[in-house]
């Protein structure tokens, strides 16, 4: 079997037509006082007389500045389900009492989808957001200095960015992974919630798969512009590229993930996933991916109703499919043509799940043998 690189990577004219769109999808920002903001309900705050949509992570992002835990304000809201607007005015009284504590007024920055014209991010300062244009400035710059090919570049309706470029130059196997190359490179990601990320990005070279991981020690946040934190970043994506972008631990995960079975609750995560980004998928279409039913059935026939395991329980499930198959099949969903309607952040999003999955503990890592059996 060849080797050769089978990644399609974009044109300069691709790059800049989305470039282009990626300045015109920058969100908007709002700095505005904590006490004119009031809350309608979960999905609609009150600003100024207007009402404006906000979305569930819009709607944590404010809980968090006001301090209080989501899994309370759902408890809360569960046992005053006959009085719904007893929430409402809980949260909105910790906001009043917030905004008037210490000295001058308390301000948070509202950051709005130009597209669908809801808050999508709440942030205690703007400080940490830099612009859809000052991030492809950058990026622009580090894939220059290492000629990188770009591979993905995605726009997401909030306005949130994800660009990969690969090293082709630079190419590495694991040892006991037969037919399997890969190419190391750089994820890119700007989003209103979480600022700009970069992180490994990953790409088997014989069937083009790419996964982007959060999870390796290589991972760099962004926050700032200015001389000092940009040289540091340069420095930074300069000892990355000495090693050809390949993370340190990345044979040692890819070792165990190959060796390891996959639990029940890894498997349904991948399930999960691919479901979220799929929601008209049949089961016999998901089966084809993933094998969720014979898995099931398998636990069946010794007795075991897998529907009623608990969290724990699932982590202890051992499946007949490893992790790195379970890697495999997210990717290649993400990555390649699967009959689907996916737009590209939605891949973007896959690809970082099967980059978690390689880099999060494995569960059979703890499994321990029982001599007592």
């Amino acid at each position: 079997m060849s080797h050769g690189p089978k990644i399609i990577t974009l044109g300069s004219t691709v790059v800049s037509e989305r470039s282009a769109h990626a300045i015109e999808a920058q969100p908007l920002r709002k700095t505005v006082n904590l006490a004119e903001i009031t809350l309608i309900d979960e999905k609609k705050i009150g600003y100024k007389g207007s009402e404006i949509k906000i979305t569930s992570s819009g709607f944590a992002d404010l809980l968090k500045i006001l301090k209080i835990p989501q899994a309370f304000i759902k408890r809360f809201g569960e046992m005053m389900k006959e009085k719904p607007e007893a929430k409402r005015q809980f949260i909105n009284n910790i906001k009043n009492v917030m905004s008037t504590q210490g000295s001058g007024s308390k301000t948070v920055t509202l950051v709005l989808s130009k597209a669908d014209r809801e808050i999508v991010a709440v942030h205690k300062t703007a400080r940490n957001l830099i612009s859809n244009a000052g991030f492809l400035d950058v990026v622009n710059q580090v894939i220059d200095d290492n000629n990188l090919d770009v591979v993905d570049f995605s726009v997401g309706s909030s306005g949130q960015l994800a660009i990969n470029a690969v090293d082709l130059k630079n190419q590495w196997d694991v040892n006991g992974l037969k037919d399997e190359v890969f190419s190391g490179g750089i994820s890119f990601i700007n989003n209103p919630r979480n600022g700009f990320v970069v992180s490994p990005y990953i790409s088997r070279l014989v069937c083009a798969n790419g996964m982007m991981s959060r999870g390796f020690e290589e991972q760099y946040k962004l926050t700032s512009t200015d001389s000092q934190a940009m040289q540091k970043f340069y420095a930074d994506m300069n000892r990355l590229s000495k090693t050809g972008f390949k993370p340190e631990a990345f044979t040692g995960r890819v070792a165990e993930a190959r060796d390891l079975k996959c639990s029940l609750h890894e498997m349904y995560k991948v399930k999960n996933a691919i479901k979220n980004a799929a929601n008209d998928i049949t089961p016999e279409e998901l089966e084809s991916w993933i094998p969720v039913k014979s898995t099931e059935a398998a636990y069946h026939r010794i007795g075991v109703d897998t529907h009623l395991l608990r969290a724990g329980q699932l982590k202890n499930a051992k499946t007949d499919t490893s992790v790195w198959d379970m890697i495999n099949q997210l990717t290649a969903f993400a990555t390649h043509d699967n009959g689907f309607n996916l737009d590209d952040y939605t891949r973007r999003q896959l690809q970082m799940t099967a980059g978690q999955l390689l880099t999060d503990e494995h569960d059979m890592a703890n499994f321990v043998k029982n001599p007592f059996i």
